[in-house]
């Protein structure tokens, strides 16, 4: 089935294919460790800043919500100054009343209960997106070692060793995704994750499990979103936009990329990828600024005071901007799932590179400069 055809189905289907609801959710339980700050639950593709939230009150919390479908959110404690402990990921279906034993000292030993779905995602993330995970703490480890010793040499091999094994863990998840799917065509959790690893699989399986999927799927947001995929893909004009930079002036992409090489960095303060690549950006963008490179950073943060402080943490020099929240963020514009997540756009304005990887930027920058 091509492109029209999904979206002729969407249309047909409407509201009927599965009922619209309204209904609320709630999430209460306990906290243990660290009880000093709030709750926070954020919805996958929204913003830190619109996320619901729940103050600790000797220990307990409580968060209400309304969703219309099952959608997958992150639940986390954040302290005062807005540092965080590793989220749980966590599906929740409307009228769902979960209890939640959150752990932050091992987020592992975290509890859960109360919701069928996510029953079924938990044990999804430990076969698919979980895959490989202990060979990533080991790398890591070792990583953090070198680090400790200052031995560069080590360092270099260990980061050279990293990026081969995220390309294949993303390779192998991807495969288990796709054969999840397969095997679970009426649930959610395969709808989302068709949407997690849409970057991964190629067209010809895409559309293979589209045409697999019920039909009540179909009015998700995330087999929405792929249906609507098309926009800033390999070789297409890059959309423009406008947002607010730390000075709270409107830059327009469209002015600011005219006879540029940009890269679009989508990330936050809160995303520690993010921040462990911003060196090594910021070096990058000394180097090539004077060739008519720039670096347009398009922030995830809940507010312009929470972005200025990684800037100036961070000491980067790049331009930096505060992504919108609902139907117009800049990070659904450019179809990005992730963090953080690069696109390189050429002097044309042309989209040629997705989803670089931190190692091969500075290598596509010169590709374009010659």
């Amino acid at each position: 089935m091509n492109k029209l055809s999904i979206i002729s189905m969407l249309l047909l289907i409407g509201w009927t294919g599965c009922k619209r609801v309204d209904n609320r959710f709630e999430l209460s339980g306990n906290v243990i460790g660290d009880t000093d700050g709030i709750v926070v639950l954020i919805q996958v593709g929204q913003f830190k800043f619109d996320a619901e939230t729940s103050p600790i009150l000797d220990g307990k919390f409580h968060i209400t919500g309304s969703l219309e479908y099952p959608e997958v959110f992150s639940l986390m404690t954040e302290n005062p100054d807005q540092s965080i402990f590793r989220p749980i990921t966590i599906f929740i279906a409307p009228n769902d009343k979960i209890e939640i034993e959150i752990n932050t000292e091992n987020i592992e030993k975290s509890v859960m209960k109360g919701s069928f779905v996510n029953d079924e995602f938990q044990r999804y993330l430990n076969t698919v997106d979980k895959y490989g995970d202990d060979q990533l703490d080991l790398w890591y480890a070792e990583l953090k070692k070198a680090k400790e010793t200052n031995d560069t040499f080590r360092i270099k091999e260990l980061e050279n060793q990293g990026d081969v094994l995220y390309a294949e863990l993303k390779r192998i998840r991807a495969q288990k995704a796709y054969e999840y799917i397969k095997a679970n065509p009426k649930s959610f959790v395969s709808a989302y994750s068709l949407y997690r690893y849409s970057e991964e699989l190629d067209v010809k399986q895409i559309d293979e499990l589209l045409n697999m999927l019920d039909k009540n799927l179909y009015n998700s947001k995330y087999i929405n979103n792929i249906v609507n995929a098309d926009r800033n893909q390999l070789g297409m004009k890059a959309s423009d936009f406008t947002l607010k930079d730390i000075q709270d002036n409107e830059i327009v992409f469209s002015r600011f990329s005219k006879d540029k090489i940009i890269l679009l960095e989508f990330g936050a303060s809160w995303c520690g990828p993010c921040r462990k690549n911003n060196p090594i950006l910021e070096e990058i963008y000394q180097q090539y600024k004077d060739k008519g490179f720039e670096i347009l950073g398009i922030s995830q943060d809940r507010d312009m005071q929470t972005l200025q402080k990684s800037i100036e943490t961070d000491q980067i020099t790049w331009t930096n901007l505060l992504d919108v929240k609902g139907n117009k963020a800049v990070k659904d514009l450019y179809n990005t799932s992730s963090l953080p997540a690069y696109i390189l756009i050429d002097r044309n304005g042309i989209v040629v590179a997705r989803n670089v990887s931190i190692s091969d930027i500075e290598n596509e920058i010169v590709k374009l400069l010659r």
